[in-house]
């Protein structure tokens, strides 16, 4: 989602019960799914364990894997106040009361090797151009910086941070640990993009009517 700055901070989360289950991961449940590091070059160093994931990027109905099982329980309390921070906006209640209530499109435990890095890159489709995105470290390093536009900070663990996935955006972990992250994506059904009020005014944002927005084809000068 674009917004006007790179990093919201929403709030600073106990995450200690999280920490406990990646430490108990092992090399082979890191490796169960290797298909976003085989897709896109910029994740050639993470590893990935998928909670609520779909290789298709839908916007609607997602499919929830078995890791969700064991994770679920500690990380839903972290993942109540997201979701209540974004439906108390004034301007969300409105949306929720005609298209229904928020929820997570995507939840991911993504691990990034030490020294490794995911290149500057842009989310370009319809669901990351219209879904919250949202970082909270689990295991990191003073060392591990995080670049969205021209701005680089270092995420403390726990600290809950939305990014404009809109912006060039990178990762470098100069460390010599793991770097692991829980990754969020949150849908308010309704939200219209950045874009929406001039390219197709008084609608529903789609993929066909945003999908010169969504992929950058044309630019976009709402938030520069």
């Amino acid at each position: 989602m674009n917004f006007n700055g790179n990093f919201n901070h929403i709030c600073d989360a106990d995450v200690s019960p999280i920490q406990k289950l990646v430490n108990n991961l092992t090399e082979k449940h890191w490796a169960l799914d290797i298909s976003r590091q085989q897709k896109y070059d910029v994740h050639e160093d993470t590893a990935t364990i998928n909670l609520v994931h779909d290789p298709d990027f839908r916007h609607m109905n997602p499919s929830k894997h078995p890791a969700l099982d064991v994770f679920g329980p500690v990380i839903q309390p972290v993942l109540a106040y997201i979701a209540q921070y974004y439906e108390n906006k004034l301007a969300n209640k409105t949306l929720i009361e005609q298209y229904g209530a928020g929820y997570f499109i995507r939840a991911n435990i993504i691990k990034l090797k030490a020294g490794g890095t995911i290149s500057a890159h842009q989310d370009k489709n319809f669901s990351l151009a219209h879904s919250h995105r949202i970082h909270i470290p689990i295991v990191t390093h003073e060392d591990v910086h995080f670049t969205v536009g021209d701005e680089t900070v270092h995420i403390p663990v726990g600290e809950v941070v939305e990014i404009n996935n809109r912006r060039f955006h990178s990762v470098s972990n100069n460390s010599e640990i793991d770097r692991v992250h829980l990754i969020l994506d949150f849908v308010v059904p309704g939200e219209p993009c950045c874009c929406a009020d001039k390219t197709h005014p008084g609608e529903l944002c789609t993929p066909e009517s945003c999908q010169a927005t969504d992929r950058l084809m044309i630019p976009c000068y709402c938030h520069p």
